[in-house]
């Protein structure tokens, strides 16, 4: 009887193990993928901020329907509008979500430079990459991670975590804006207020358990964050 639940044991935490190294494998090619994009694009279109932007978009959209696709085809739930089937629930995220663009609209950012690149710069910002990362941490990652573990707390610790460690990713964002100077810094930095973000946006998803409201709250950080 002893053999046989030591047995059950291993093979979970082997499941569970494979199953980190398919996320760690999937964060790694997500954020190659991007660079190597973006490094191709670079090589017929002018390598300027706008351009960056505009690259960016297109790459993350492209993303979120790849893990949207991906999702469907493991059977996976994202749960991006669950627990929203009340009409007084559908009201107040309606409500919410009107609160949040009127943000957008008033912000110092938009109204006081007012072009093509400064709209683009905030679609991206404030729309674009909540909606990319929260598809990715909260929705699929997250769902993934509920499968093979019961308790909600570790999976939000874990994709805290992973939500943070991603964000070395953006080395090459990094090295384009800043340089090699202080680049250790600049990326312990980031990935340090990425952990605070994680765990602040992933309580969200621990307690409201969809992740439309992560991508609200995402958003909301954002238009903080360009004030």
């Amino acid at each position: 009887m002893s053999n046989n639940f030591n047995e059950n044991v291993k093979l979970n935490n082997n499941d569970i193990s494979f199953t980190m190294i398919k996320i760690i494998i999937l964060l790694i090619t997500l954020q190659i993928s991007r660079i190597i994009i973006k490094q191709i694009m670079f090589l017929f279109l002018p390598k300027n901020n706008l351009n960056d932007i505009l690259i960016s978009i297109c790459i993350m959209l492209f993303f979120i329907f790849f893990i949207i696709w991906k999702a469907k085809k493991e059977e996976t739930h994202l749960d991006v509008f669950s627990y929203m089937m009340s009409n007084e629930t559908k009201i107040y995220y309606i409500l919410v979500t009107v609160c949040i663009l009127i943000l957008i609209f008033i912000s110092p950012s938009f109204i006081s430079k007012l072009s093509f690149e400064s709209l683009v710069s905030l679609l991206y910002t404030i729309i674009i990459i909540p909606i990319y990362k929260e598809i990715l941490f909260r929705s699929y990652i997250w769902s993934i991670l509920i499968k093979e573990h019961e308790d909600q707390r570790k999976v939000y610790f874990i994709t805290s975590v992973l939500f943070s460690l991603y964000h070395i990713g953006y080395i090459d964002t990094i090295i384009m804006t800043s340089g090699f100077n202080k680049m250790a810094l600049i990326i312990f930095a980031k990935c340090s207020l990425m952990l605070s973000y994680g765990i602040f946006i992933g309580f969200f998803r621990y307690k409201i358990k969809n992740s439309y409201s992560c991508m609200l709250v995402h958003g909301f950080l954002n238009i903080i964050g360009r004030l």
